[in-house]
C-alpha cells in the first residue's frame, strides 16, 4: 500500500493542480515524496475503488439515544447533551472555511475538534455504562466500520493520524523550515 504521509502529500498536490486548472495556470510540480511512476504501475495492477463500492458501505440510520432514556430525566444530562450538540454543530459550520484559516487558526480548530470528540466520548461512555446506548446504533456503527476494513481502535488511530497530518501541515505553513 501507500503510506498515509504520501497520500496526504498527493492530496495537497492534487488540490494545487485543481486550483491551477481553475485559474488557467500550469499545474505545480509533484512533491518529491510522490513516485508517480510507481503509483501508475500500482493503479494498473489494482482496480481503483468505484463510486459504487464506496457508497456500498453500511449506512448508519439509527440514533445513539432517543432522548427518552432514564439518564435524560436529569436536567444536567439533557443540558449537557443539548450544549454538546450546539457546540458540535457550530464547530462544523465554523470549519466550513478551514482553508481560509491562518496556521494558528488551523491548529486551534484541530484542538477544538479533539475537545468535542473527547466530550462525546465521555458522554457516550456514560450511556454505555448505564446500558442506555442504542444497541442498533452500536451494531450499525460496527458494521459501517467493518465495511471499510476498520474497527473502533483502527478508526481512532486513523483519525488521530489525520489530525497529526493536519497539524503538521499547519506547522509547515506557519514555519516552512518545520
Amino acid at each position: 500500500g501507500t503510506a498515509t504521509d504520501t497520500i496526504a502529500s498527493m492530496m495537497r498536490w492534487q488540490s494545487g493542480c485543481m486550483r491551477a486548472l481553475a485559474k488557467n495556470l500550469p499545474p505545480p510540480m509533484p512533491p518529491s515524496d510522490v513516485d508517480l511512476l510507481k503509483l501508475m504501475k500500482e493503479s494498473e495492477e489494482t482496480k481503483p475503488p468505484s463510486m459504487t463500492s464506496m457508497t456500498a458501505a453500511e449506512k448508519i440510520t439509527s440514533n445513539p439515544f432517543s432522548g427518552t432514556e432514564a439518564a435524560f430525566d436529569s436536567p444536567t444530562v439533557k443540558e449537557e447533551h443539548d450544549q454538546l450538540c450546539r457546540d458540535h454543530a457550530a464547530l462544523i459550520e465554523f470549519g466550513s472555511t478551514y482553508d481560509t484559516f491562518d496556521p494558528l487558526g488551523k491548529l486551534a480548530f484541530i484542538d477544538e475538534i479533539e475537545m468535542i470528540e473527547e466530550r462525546w466520548d465521555v458522554f457516550f461512555a456514560r450511556f454505555s455504562l448505564l446500558g442506555q446506548l442504542d444497541k442498533e446504533f452500536c451494531r450499525q456503527c460496527n458494521q459501517f466500520l467493518e465495511s471499510m476494513g476498520l474497527d473502533d481502535q483502527s478508526y481512532r488511530k486513523l483519525l488521530k493520524k489525520a489530525h497529526q497530518i493536519m497539524r503538521e501541515d499547519a506547522e509547515r505553513e506557519r514555519n516552512p523550515l518545520y
